[in-house]
């Protein structure tokens, strides 16, 4: 069996209702092929996939390929964009709405809680309230909360209790900034995307925050974006004794970048069969977890661009890829005493 842990979905209600009434800055509207259309603010509005908000054709498709869980988080743009991200009251929605179609899912489904960046004062307890009010054991945390780091000071409570609670952080990269330099949205998620994951972590393994937080359980979308190939460039200014040597790479943290991705786990949706194979060789099978960023195409929905790497491998480390590693995560994570499906 197999545990998904990267996939999207959206409640239909909560669609339904920002058609009928805007709210948290958003609108929406529901065109004559029954495809929703977001606007935000005063950008132009964008259409989405319809897959994100059909349960019943999701639940096919998971007991189909032997799927037993898949983790479901908001397609990450719905919990920070440029300039902004989710605030408590936003948050809270996204949550109750999350925890609805994970009720839907006949018990192959199960929310990820979204995060109130937008209050990094009441992100840390925002979580908590997560884990305690619908029993979450993950949290999609974007790469940046509206442009505003996440290794700065403001954010150290989120990972304190991310790290007492044992909640999965899911890092999923986002739009720091509108896709001014490119020719259309489309490009910024190929291109930039991967970027802002690497540029994220990248700082936090810099700024020490893997240091003060040992125990922090975090897995990166699309194999970690370029950080698996940049391993040995992040060591060299680790290592560096001559002129570009600068006591910022060593001041916060007690051993080469490199080793803090045995701290890190990667998912397997990295889109093609070379890549899936090489963060496995760098990251090891012990830090890797199955992801398929479904329902989206720019994705691996089914599976089918990792399937050939994962399934030359040796039973044990495909088992633990499959299933093992996110199982274990979970399983330690605090169970809460009043949980319930909203």
């Amino acid at each position: 069996m197999i545990i998904d842990t990267h996939a999207h979905a959206l409640d239909f209600e909560f669609l339904d209702g920002l058609c009928r009434q805007p709210a948290f800055g958003m609108s929406a509207e529901r065109r004559a092929d029954g495809r929703f259309w977001v606007r935000r603010g005063d950008n132009p509005p964008h259409s989405l996939d319809e897959n994100l908000s059909d349960v019943p054709k999701r639940v096919a498709s998971l007991a189909r390929r032997g799927v037993e869980l898949q983790l479901i988080a908001p397609p990450p743009g719905y919990v920070a964009w440029p300039d902004g991200a989710a605030g408590v009251e936003y948050a809270r929605a996204l949550n109750k709405h999350g925890a609805r179609v994970a009720s839907e899912g006949q018990g192959r489904l199960e929310m990820m809680a979204a995060l109130a960046l937008g209050a990094p004062d009441q992100c840390a307890y925002e979580l908590e309230r997560a884990v305690d009010l619908y029993g979450a054991r993950s949290a999609l945390l974007p790469a940046t909360a509206g442009g505003r780091p996440l290794d700065g000071p403001e954010f150290a409570a989120l990972f304190t209790v991310a790290e007492k609670l044992g909640v999965l952080l899911f890092m999923h990269p986002v739009s720091a900034e509108p896709p001014t330099r490119f020719p259309l949205y489309g490009v910024q998620v190929l291109v930039q995307w991967p970027f802002e994951t690497t540029l994220a972590v990248t700082r936090m393994i810099f700024e020490g925050v893997f240091d003060r937080h040992p125990g922090l359980q975090l897995l990166l979308a699309h194999g970690g974006g370029n950080l698996i190939f940049l391993k040995g460039r992040l060591n060299s200014a680790y290592d560096a004794t001559g002129w570009e040597a600068d006591p910022y790479y060593r001041k916060n943290i007690s051993k080469a970048p490199g080793e803090y991705y045995k701290q890190i786990f990667f998912d397997t949706c990295s889109l093609s069969p070379e890549s899936v194979e090489f963060t496995i060789k760098i990251a090891g099978a012990d830090r890797v977890m199955f992801g398929t960023d479904y329902p989206f195409d720019i994705g691996d929905p089914e599976a089918k661009r990792a399937l050939p790497a994962l399934e030359r491998l040796a039973d044990e480390p495909r088992h633990k890829i499959y299933r093992e590693n996110a199982a274990a995560v979970l399983a330690a994570a605090r169970k809460p005493a009043n949980a319930h499906a909203g």
